[in-house]
């Protein structure tokens, strides 16, 4: 069985999406120790960043489809944390006092993953594999269109 996992983890895309499931998981398990999903911690965290982010520039962020976004907002608004503004004809999205209490939740559920996953890797290797991805994304995104 060693031999076939070897064989599969040599494709970009196996190992990735092998990596991606297990961060998932590890996200998953912090952000709800603070009752949040992991969208929802990142909303919160970018939203303070950049309060009266649009949805077009919050979706761009967060690499996420508007429509997954909108919704996730829906809900974000409708237990308080945050409120959206009409901006002509766009959206645009602040926190409210409970968002900023929560986003310091948020903030503590992000940076406990960070800690979790450059413990088990090292920083070295989280760094280097981050800017690899990060280049990967921007050349297939090129070639794709």
């Amino acid at each position: 069985m060693a031999d076939l996992k070897d064989h599969f983890n040599r494709c970009l895309f196996f190992a990735a999406a092998a990596t991606t499931r297990m961060l998932s998981r590890m996200s998953q398990e912090e952000f709800q120790k603070h009752d949040l999903s992991s969208t929802q911690g990142f909303i919160l965290i970018i939203v303070k960043t950049a309060p009266g982010i649009i949805v077009t520039d919050l979706s761009s962020v967060l690499q996420l489809d508007q429509t997954t976004v909108t919704k996730t907002l829906n809900k974000m608004a409708g237990i308080g944390l945050l409120t959206r503004e009409p901006f002509g004809k766009l959206v645009r999205v602040f926190l409210t006092e409970k968002g900023l209490q929560r986003e310091l939740d948020a903030q503590a559920a992000w940076d406990k993953l960070q800690l979790r996953y450059n413990l088990a890797i090292g920083q070295a290797i989280a760094r280097s594999l981050t800017e690899g991805l990060v280049h990967a994304q921007d050349s297939l995104e090129v070639e794709s269109r």
